[in-house]
């Protein structure tokens, strides 16, 4: 792409006129067109068109139209005679058009676009992941204009920093001259002082390669966003005739072993995975307003990185992430592509240009080449785009595949420079998923998660149609066919009340608390280990497709900005506890233990940890404290801490006391102040210890009952324990018996397989079972050991128990569809009752504890189950 700043303009943004499918009118330029949507009709072909005339000073010069970016197809005619074309959705390109225009005369000019869709495939057209989110975009979105070039300009710019030694290494080209050239390159300050020069008397053209160092640099940084200019000007006879300028900053992100490293100082990366979901836009193009507080509501909240997952903002977005010291991970828009001939020749050309226009921000540290790519993309498909990304790069990092080809069916080795995987799981799956990726015999790198810990909550409809004057935005009916049962189930929302008994309000106050719940813990497991070099959230701001975001549908936080900052910022404190062994069946074993939930009068032993990331930090005094409800303290102690350093976490303090002997479960707090640096607090519940069980009739046909050893079984028990509804369980129930139907799986009650803490809301009712665990009205961690994978499907005890009335006592809503389920649920028939459950009171999933011995809270509400039974 060839430049001159002193090159003369013609600015062509403005009311073009417009023909779509029939459909004729004026349309701002830049923007998309008005009807965006996957009706083949609006794939294209939409005709933009207008007047213009170059002015007549401009004759002898040659004249080039320039298009910022266009999508996705562009065919470009002047006076009805055509000038070039264009494919890519993301790139500049210029066209030659000085035998087609003539100066101080009117001529019309027309684009015909198309964007992706019919003629050029989704998948094919790099188009990333809007097109999911909600729809495809296209149209001139970003700046039009003519240019008049005095016979020269620039190309091929290239900036190498190296933030070692303050130097910056320009390469640049021109058409040879005949006659030389001067050639001057300046390095300019924030304040506009020129700190380095460099000059050339006798440039005849062709390539420029110059160095400068500047003395006394001072590096880029979100604490201090230093920026120079670097500016080469070409004069002749003492005239400037052409100037490109760079704004760049000396910064290095790098790693040496497996920690991460910027500026040589240890660093958490803290990112919100951002699709370039804009609706007040469609096409990707916020104004500056809308950047600057996007960085600012992140920045709030403990967020240090936006991931710009699958989409390439214009370059203002990188200025300005340059300007507010926000670091930016550009992931290139590689996404389930459809490879095929086309899409090899043109995926390395498209992705060499988005580099030239972004490579020198200093905001840009990481990049990656695509996102959960399969076996399609092959090694060399992969290694070409690694190269057209590699080969602009200095001081920044790469990963060839996020999320991993080893993950997603993809090529074993890898081009990266760290490891990235995108683990969406249940809280108790996270630590083993960790451990079974991580492996010692490979070579130490840092894991960056480019996406993870996603956990959808709920949207009030009413109260975003009230935002939008009375009527739901053009969005929440929009017929995407790629996600269409979340489409569906969206426009079904006003049942939800009625079918759950909470308002809207109700149910987004329930979601949000779990969700919080979710991201807190599954940072603090990430925060504890080492070699962790940071994480991104998904999202930034709730989709269409998922209420995952830390900001709603109205650019609001879900959470108040201190409450994630306890755990999501450069210095946190995390709980963690000792590890058990036990010998089982002749060898030894884990033996684990739920960290939140105790029995009363054990002895708990846990310990704080002190992660921290960048400079040093001088000592501090640490306490904490474990104190009840009624503000009653049960331990505390202070001590000092010596000098804080970054990398590795670090055990600040060990927690003991013995669990208050309760004869209800209570809920106490555990908090921890490192002094004027970090605070963080946790939940932790006591449960009355269980010494003895109702005598109870086992009956296991499905032998998943094994686990039930402390219970004590009496053979003509009034209570039953089942895996399975016994043959004759109804005439059991008329006779006033009891029953507890305890499911591990999908059948023989219809359960339905499902994540228990990701896309889930839990709603618990107001029956005495539930009253007697300890909750706010939301699952929190005293569930943690009680997680289960499966649901029972609504109608699932009546299907084996013909009139039987049904009392829902733990239900789940699906957070994406909406629909009911429930994890205790109890009928009665006749003078008999029954509870049927899904819970997991014996834990082993995951790093649950094994067995009723080590999971209190499931030894708790089992023993309430049956003495409610026996009321």
């Amino acid at each position: 792409m060839n430049e001159n700043e002193l090159a003369e303009t013609l600015d062509l943004n403005g009311v073009w006129d417009f023909a779509l499918g029939g459909r004729r009118g004026a349309i701002q330029v830049p923007g998309g067109w008005e009807a965006q949507g996957y009706d083949k009709y609006l794939d294209g072909p939409a005709v933009y068109r207008r007047k213009f005339c170059a002015p007549a000073a401009w004759a002898g010069r040659r004249i080039a139209l320039r298009f910022d970016a266009i999508s996705y197809h562009a065919e470009v005619a002047i006076d009805g005679q055509a000038v070039g074309e264009h494919r890519g959705l993301w790139t500049p390109f210029e066209i030659d058009v000085s035998a087609h225009v003539t100066p101080g005369r009117e001529h019309e000019l027309a684009v015909t676009v198309y964007k992706p869709g019919a003629r050029f495939p989704v998948r094919e057209a790099l188009a990333g992941f809007l097109p999911d989110v909600c729809t495809t975009f296209g149209g001139i979105w970003q700046p039009a204009r003519l240019i008049a070039y005095d016979q020269l300009s620039i190309g091929g710019v290239r900036l190498t920093i190296d933030a070692d030694r303050g130097r910056v290494a320009l390469r640049a080209a021109t058409a040879p001259v005949q006659a030389p050239l001067v050639a001057v390159a300046e390095v300019t300050d924030p304040a506009g002082v020129v700190v380095a020069r460099s000059r050339d008397d006798f440039f005849y053209g062709g390539e420029l390669d110059i160095a400068l160092t500047v003395p006394n640099f001072r590096r880029w940084s979100p604490g201090s966003p230093t920026l120079y200019t670097l500016a080469l000007r070409l004069e002749r006879a003492g005239r400037p005739v052409a100037q490109v300028t760079r704004r760049f900053g000396f910064r290095k992100l790098a790693r040496d072993g497996a920690q991460l490293l910027f500026n040589d100082a240890p660093v958490c990366l803290r990112g919100l995975l951002h699709w370039g979901w804009y609706p007040d836009w469609i096409a990707p193009a916020p104004d500056d307003a809308a950047i600057r507080d996007e960085f600012r509501r992140a920045r709030a909240m403990g967020y240090n990185l936006v991931k710009l997952c699958l989409w390439v903002p214009p370059p203002r977005y990188f200025e300005i992430a340059d300007e507010e010291g926000m670091f930016l991970w550009l992931e290139l828009p590689m996404w389930l592509p459809q490879v095929t001939e086309r899409l090899r020749a043109h995926a390395p050309h498209e992705y060499a240009g988005i580099m030239a226009r972004v490579h020198h921000h200093p905001s840009a540290v990481l990049y990656s080449l695509g996102c959960e790519l399969n076996r399609s993309v092959d090694a060399a498909l992969l290694g070409a785009l690694n190269d057209a990304v590699r080969g602009y790069m200095s001081g920044a990092l790469l990963c060839d595949n996020s999320g991993s080809g080893e993950a997603y069916g993809g090529l074993g080795d890898d081009f990266a420079d760290f490891s990235d995987y995108h683990f969406y799981c249940d809280l108790h799956h996270f630590d083993p998923l960790v451990d079974h990726f991580r492996r010692d015999w490979q070579p130490p790198r840092p894991w960056i998660f480019g996406e993870f810990c996603d956990s959808d909550d709920y949207r009030d409809p009413d109260e975003i149609r009230a935002a939008h004057d009375g009527v739901m935005p053009w969005w929440w009916a929009f017929k995407n066919p790629i996600h269409a049962p979340i489409r569906a189930a969206r426009a079904e929302m006003d049942r939800v009340p009625a079918a759950t008994g909470r308002s809207h309000q109700e149910l987004m106050h329930i979601a949000r608390a779990e969700s919080l719940v979710v991201r807190k813990t599954i940072i603090e497991k990430v925060r504890r280990r080492a070699g962790m070099g940071g994480y991104v959230i998904t999202g930034f701001r709730d989709t269409p497709v998922a209420t995952s975001a830390p900001f709603d549908d109205l650019g609001r936080a879900k959470e108040p900005p201190e409450a994630v900052r306890a755990f999501n910022a450069d210095t946190v404190l995390v709980l963690d506890q000792g590890r058990l062994r036990t010998w089982q069946h002749g060898g030894d074993r884990p033996r684990r233990r739920d960290l939140f939930n105790h029995a009363a009068g054990d002895p708990v032993s846990l310990r704080l940890i002190l992660s921290h990331a960048g400079a040093s930090l001088p000592g501090a005094a640490l306490n904490w404290r474990i104190a009840g409800p009624e503000g009653r303290v049960y331990a505390e102690e202070t001590a000092t801490l010596g000098p804080v350093t970054g990398g590795r976490p670090r055990e600040a303090a060990a927690v003991r006391f013995v669990a208050p002997d309760v004869t209800e479960a209570t809920t106490l707090t555990l908090e921890a102040t490192l002094e004027g640096i970090t605070r963080n607090r946790w939940k932790l519940w006591v449960y009355p210890k269980v010494e003895a069980w109702p005598g109870v009739e086992v009956y296991d046909p499905v032998g998943c009952l094994g686990w039930l050893e402390d219970i004590t079984p009496g053979m003509r028990s009034r209570i039953w324990v089942a895996s399975a509804p016994p043959p004759d369980l109804g005439r059991h129930l008329r006779a006033g018996g009891r029953a507890l139907l305890l499911q591990a799986g999908p059948e023989p009650l219809r359960a339905q397989p499902c994540p228990f803490w990701r896309e889930s809301i839990k709603l618990i009712e107001a029956h005495p079972v539930m009253r007697a665990l300890p909750h706010e009205g939301f699952a929190d961690l005293q569930f943690y050991s009680l997680a289960t994978d499966y649901a029972l499907a609504p109608g699932a005890l009546a299907g084996h128990l013909p009139g039987v009335e049904i009392t829902p006592v733990l239900a789940r809503l699906d957070a994406r569809v909406f629909t009911l389920a429930h994890y205790i649920v109890e009928g009665r028939l006749g003078a008999g009752r029954v509870i049927a459950s899904t819970l997991r009171f014996q834990g082993s999933a995951g790093d649950q504890p094994s067995g009723l011995r080590d999971n209190p809270a499931g030894r708790f509400l089992l023993k309430c189950m049956l003495d409610y039974l026996l009321a």
